[in-house]
């Protein structure tokens, strides 16, 4: 996803963050556009699907339900629904941003219908009601089985819908070369022009030929997604949040790099070390190399004291030069002509 999923849900019961995350992932694989919206906007949207779908942590996919069976919720039911269910103490006066933040993009591509139980009311009839679309549901209730995938692919997007939403973001794109005939688009801000920075400056520099492998945050998740390559080289990536920003490997070195751009979050601290060795290089026996990359030494600073010893922090500001957290292994004089 764009947002790390660690962002997401942060503080809620492992059941309940699973069942969010699941049903975004839904609602991403159906093309429903994510990649803008703040992790509390898209756990506020996350819920509100949930209620439409009459989903709990006690339940399974298959028992998803939708607008053809009469599962139609207003918006303050939907409040009610997410406060029983999730953890929320949603006022019921913010009913109108269910409406206009939360469901407008799934009812623009027509996976929520309005109410059938009165399509003439007003927009802003309190009595209309929302439900899942009736072929949606049927693919819904496919998720985590076999049959997803090929469901998935017959399921019809509504790609119009998500032209339009694009088309005046397009221009705004950063473009980024991976490698000789391989672009991919991230979208503007902070966060990926340091992954900008990180494949077009420190990988040249630092990377020994390294390939990019997989990037976060992107326009076009399959270009850049090596599945396959990098669980040859032992990764463990069933749970992709996991993923730091950027995972590169060179051949000619035969090193691993785990990169983490950081402008507002998650630097590379030993929590987030020690986890990425117990899940992601439990089966992994190449030598890992662990960087976190900053624009400017001042973002650097607000975040030194977290950095985690036995890594590598980059500044996409003064790309010909790495500061070491790693104690003694780069101790030694320097010649006056080697400081910068």
């Amino acid at each position: 996803m764009k947002i790390p999923q660690n962002t997401i849900a942060k503080g809620k019961p492992e059941a309940i963050r699973k069942l969010i995350l699941d049903s975004l992932c839904i609602l991403e694989c159906v093309g429903v556009p994510l990649g803008d919206l703040t992790p509390r906007r898209l756990e506020k949207m996350a819920m509100s699907f949930l209620a439409l779908c009459s989903m709990t942590i006690d339940k399974s996919w298959a028992e998803s339900a939708s607008v053809s069976e009469g599962h139609i919720l207003r918006t303050r039911q939907i409040i009610s629904y997410i406060n029983s269910h999730f953890e929320e103490k949603i006022s019921s006066g913010s009913y109108d941003d269910i409406r206009r933040k939360d469901l407008i993009r799934l009812t623009g591509m027509g996976l929520v219908v309005k109410s059938a139980n009165n399509p003439e009311a007003d927009t802003n009839d309190g009595t209309r009601g929302y439900g899942v679309e009736s072929k949606f549901s049927s693919l819904i209730r496919t998720y985590g089985t076999k049959q997803w995938d090929e469901q998935l692919e017959s399921f019809e997007i509504d790609e119009d819908y998500i032209a339009k939403f694009n088309s005046d973001r397009t221009l705004e794109k950063l473009t980024v070369t991976l490698e000789p005939g391989v672009q991919i688009n991230l979208d503007p801000g902070p966060h990926n022009l340091i992954q900008k920075a990180i494949v077009e400056e420190f990988l040249p520099r630092f990377g020994y030929d390294a390939k990019v492998l997989y990037i976060s945050d992107t326009s076009e998740k399959k270009m850049h997604n090596y599945t396959d390559s990098m669980v040859s080289l032992g990764l463990n990536i069933e749970d992709r949040g996991m993923l730091p920003d950027i995972v590169a490997f060179s051949e000619r070195k035969q090193w691993l790099y785990l990169i983490e751009a950081v402008h507002s979050s998650n630097p590379l601290n030993a929590e987030r070390c020690i986890e990425l060795q117990r899940t992601v290089l439990k089966s992994c026996p190449h030598d890992v190399i662990f960087v976190t990359a900053f624009l400017t030494k001042t973002d650097f600073a607000k975040w030194s004291f977290q950095i985690a010893w036995e890594t590598e922090v980059w500044l996409a500001e003064t790309p010909d030069h790495m500061i070491h957290f790693n104690g003694d292994k780069f101790f030694g004089p320097h010649k006056p002509t080697d400081r910068a």
